[in-house]
């Protein structure tokens, strides 16, 4: 709108701008534990970090470490996805991708590989720790 004001001869442009806040469109399709109502589905995300992944040595090629998701607030156990990120060599590892033991709260993940030597100790000189990725319901 354009308002003119006779007094001073000044034009005054005013500017009216309209915001529509659009819900983020978030669907889970078949939850661990059955399916939830829709505004209850949360999409939580983490990581164990680089220099704080407590890594436990398994049987004699391997470790695991259980992940801590009780910040994400589930009600369900929910679908995850995860990923091995450090500095080297977890190209050639198995088992980034596999989830044990799954709850509302935490998961637990075993890594291996072909080689010899997947040890805790290896795991925290190449900083490996576990990020992920959970969709669930909250209510």
């Amino acid at each position: 709108a354009v308002v003119s004001t006779q007094s001073t001869g000044w034009t005054v442009l005013m500017l009216c701008v309209t915001v529509q806040l659009v819900r983020s469109d978030v669907v889970a399709l078949g939850g661990e534990d059955g399916d939830g109502a829709a505004p209850c589905v949360r999409v939580c995300s983490g990581s164990t970090g680089r220099n704080k992944t407590k890594w436990k040595d398994f049987k004699t090629n391997g470790i695991y470490t259980r992940v801590d998701m009780e910040h994400c607030k589930f009600t369900r156990t929910p679908t995850i996805t995860t990923s091995l990120e450090g500095k080297s060599a977890h190209w050639m590892l198995t088992g980034t991708s596999a989830i044990y033991n799954a709850t509302p709260r935490y998961f637990t993940t075993f890594i291996g590989g072909n080689s010899r030597g997947i040890r805790k100790t290896k795991a925290e000189s190449f900083k490996w720790n576990v990020q992920f990725i959970a969709v669930g319901y909250v209510c």
